[in-house]
């Protein structure tokens, strides 16, 4: 072999080889940058859930109401019935 051709030899190998390493690392690059879209993919996602689910609440009332109903807590319920018979401090002195 020829020093000429063992020179070319030698430079096509070397290019090929950075080519790989070019490569490789342009695949990292391009994995993380698909990660990151994917993890912004499942945010906003997320965030389109959320907001249905608000547009839910404020189209029916009304089936909330029944449900709050059914479950038997009321709607309308008064601040005394919620926290029991002792909601003043004249009560608590009487001890009644």
């Amino acid at each position: 072999m020829t020093p000429v051709r063992a020179g070319v030899s030698l430079f096509l190998l070397g290019a090929i080889c950075l080519l790989v390493v070019f490569l490789r690392a342009e695949k990292v690059r391009l994995d993380a940058a698909s990660a990151a879209h994917e993890q912004e993919l499942l945010n906003l996602r997320r965030a389109t859930w959320n907001v249905q689910m608000q547009i839910a609440r404020l189209r029916a009332p009304e089936q909330i109401q029944d449900r709050v109903r059914r479950m038997r807590l009321g709607v309308q319920a008064s601040f005394s019935d919620l926290i029991g018979p002792y909601d003043n401090q004249a009560q608590l002195a009487d001890g009644n």
